[in-house]
C-alpha cells in the first residue's frame, strides 16, 4: 500500500513516543539489540547466496508497544481528516507537530 502523502509514515508516528518496553526517548530509535540481530541474521544469509540485503522498515526495529502507540495516534488523524477527495494536494493533517509541543 503507497504511503498517503497527506500523513508521515509509521514510524514517525511510532517514534514521536517514548517507548514502554526499552524507555528509548520520542525521536530516538528503541534499544531492541534482538530485532536488529535477527535482520542482520536474514541478511547474511542473503549475502551468502548472492542476493542483496533487504532494506529494513523502521518499524521492525521497534517495540511492538511503541508502534501500537504510534499506530492509534495515526488512526486518530486518519479519522479526522477530511476524505480523500476533499483534501488540499500537498498539505499534511497529521497532529505530531501538537505532540511534541512545538
Amino acid at each position: 500500500m503507497p504511503q498517503d502523502p497527506a500523513f508521515p509514515p509509521l514510524h514517525e508516528y511510532a517514534l514521536a513516543y517514548r517507548c514502554p518496553t526499552c524507555g528509548a526517548e520520542p525521536g530516538t530509535p528503541c534499544d531492541a539489540p534482538r530485532k536488529k540481530a535477527k535482520i542482520d541474521r536474514h541478511n547474511d544469509i542473503r549475502e551468502q547466496v548472492g542476493q542483496l540485503p533487504l532494506k529494513t522498515n523502521p518499524l521492525h526495529l521497534m517495540h511492538i508497544s511503541r508502534q501500537d502507540a504510534g499506530h492509534r495516534h495515526y488512526q486518530r488523524d486518519l479519522g479526522k481528516a477530511p476524505w480523500p477527495e476533499d483534501r488540499e494536494p500537498g498539505r499534511r493533517y497529521d497532529t505530531l507537530d501538537k505532540l511534541s509541543g512545538s
